[in-house]
């Protein structure tokens, strides 16, 4: 099987990818900077906000490989920050990204999968896809837009044997600086702002979840060998209860949750 993961430098893909060589799969990576080495990965370069860098990615797994038989799409852009906080640009870039940038990826996809007449598009979302969180404005917000677009694909291709896959795992366990490359502080947020309070929030839940990496990418696996047409949402951990909650409660019911889960003060 040929994969193409997007985002592969990140704190997912860096697991995945040698989990699904272990396995046998052959591995393309993309990058901004194609520079970037991981063992058994054929690394590419790839913009996934400008077409012609996504139509000649794929074009070059195509040449090399004859077929793509799946392709992950692990790019993410997380900024904190209230909406008074984050700027237009900053949540400009958080949906060209999550949002435009997977929709680039699967239309560019979609033509080769259907010559092959076969072919599976994996689009990471999160528990932000299901129920919003106050100071994550722009992350959850385009991770509900890439579900629904993701839903939209998915009945369009039914008939197919296209599948579309929307993961919704919850933080993973991963040990790493509160900030950086994979979570941003919006540049407008002043010392004494409750988005603060929001990304130490992330930082512990990340440090406690019982989800790692490596338990998502064995997931991932179990979608690309399934046999038969693939369930569109595979939910992990705690995304099975806010998905429940979210089509159930009352507005009063999902306060009262999210005031209890989240620090004090944030929501008064």
């Amino acid at each position: 099987m040929v994969v193409l993961i997007t985002g592969i430098t990140g704190g997912l893909g860096g697991i995945l990818a040698p989990y699904l060589i272990e396995k046998g799969m052959t591995v393309y990576g993309t990058s901004r900077n194609p520079s970037t080495k991981m063992e058994g990965v054929k690394m590419l370069p790839m913009n996934i906000t400008d077409i012609p860098s996504v139509q000649n990615c794929l074009t070059t797994v195509v040449k090399q490989e004859g077929r793509i038989d799946a392709v992950i799409n692990c790019i993410n852009k997380l900024v904190i920050g209230s909406v008074e906080e984050t700027t237009v640009e900053e949540f400009r870039e958080s949906y060209e990204t999550n949002v435009i940038g997977a929709y680039t990826l699967n239309q560019q996809i979609l033509p080769i999968f259907r010559k092959q007449n076969k072919g599976l598009i994996i689009n990471m979302s999160s528990a932000g896809g299901i129920l919003s969180i106050p100071y994550f404005g722009s992350y959850t917000s385009s991770k509900a837009a890439l579900e629904s677009m993701s839903e939209s694909l998915y009945h369009e291709l039914r008939g197919t044997n296209i599948d579309v896959v929307v993961m919704q795992p919850i933080a993973m366990h991963i040990d790493r600086p509160a900030t950086g490359k994979h979570i941003e502080l919006s540049a407008q947020v002043k010392p004494n702002s409750k988005s603060h309070k929001m990304v130490k929030k992330m930082k512990v839940d990340t440090l406690n979840s019982k989800i790692t990496p490596l338990m998502v990418s064995k997931k991932i696996y179990e979608v690309l060998i399934y046999k038969g047409k693939r369930p569109f949402r595979v939910r992990m951990g705690m995304s099975k209860g806010f998905s429940f909650l979210k089509r159930i409660a009352p507005q009063s019911v999902l306060d009262f949750v999210l005031k209890k889960a989240l620090p004090t003060g944030v929501i008064e």
